[in-house]
């Protein structure tokens, strides 16, 4: 007998990760203004009874975006270490590079998510312990906690610019020797092996 095969909307928990992809394209297609229960029940032919079954509200369904994105986000760094990042720093580079490689298309949904949580910074809390998994990666660099989090945060920059349009001029080179720089950085040694005078503690 010939297995049946699965698809996204088979299933609850299907149902549930369907309806973020659905989300995400909804929000790469006409912004984040338009994600709406009324416009996702279009796009899905999902009732907005049967949205609101597995997502409560709006908010819910933000969040579930933010943690799948994370989660995605986590998934590409193991990724990159697999495809041969290795050395000091090889996790902290991956998390680098994952920053100014997400793809065009998913940066609409981080526009998705900083509009929500402009209006509603708690939306934020369920997943600011991985920031502080984060921070406490970046601070064991040996190349210095100061100087790893300061690229990454010139990293999350580029992000947001790139996000708004603002480096549309900005030649392949450039941002290979943008990128090249940032990796450099990374390589460095840290000369102080003690960060008691940076200001990022």
């Amino acid at each position: 007998m010939t297995a049946v095969k699965k698809t996204n909307r088979g299933g609850r928990p299907s149902k549930r990760d369907y309806i973020l992809k659905q989300a995400e394209l909804l929000v790469q297609e006409q912004g984040a203004s338009n994600l709406t229960f009324d416009s996702l029940t279009e796009k899905t032919g999902i009732s907005k009874g049967g949205l609101l079954y597995h997502f409560a509200s709006k908010e819910a369904l933000i969040v579930a975006m933010l943690e799948r994105y994370i989660g995605m986000r986590e998934a590409r760094t193991e990724e990159l270490i697999n495809e041969g990042i290795s050395g000091p720093n090889a996790e902290i580079k991956a998390v680098i590079l994952g920053e100014l490689n997400v793809p065009q298309s998913m940066l609409a949904v981080d526009s998705a998510i900083i509009a929500a949580a402009a209006n509603n910074p708690a939306l934020l809390e369920p997943v600011k312990h991985k920031f502080e998994e984060l921070w406490a990666t970046l601070n064991a660099s040996e190349s210095g906690g100061a100087r790893a989090q300061a690229v990454w945060k010139a990293a999350v920059g580029d992000r947001l610019l790139r996000q708004f349009g603002l480096l549309d001029s900005e030649s392949p080179e450039q941002r290979e020797a943008f990128i090249a720089e940032m990796m450099a950085l990374l390589d460095a040694p840290d000369l102080t092996k003690d960060n008691s005078d940076s200001v990022f503690g």
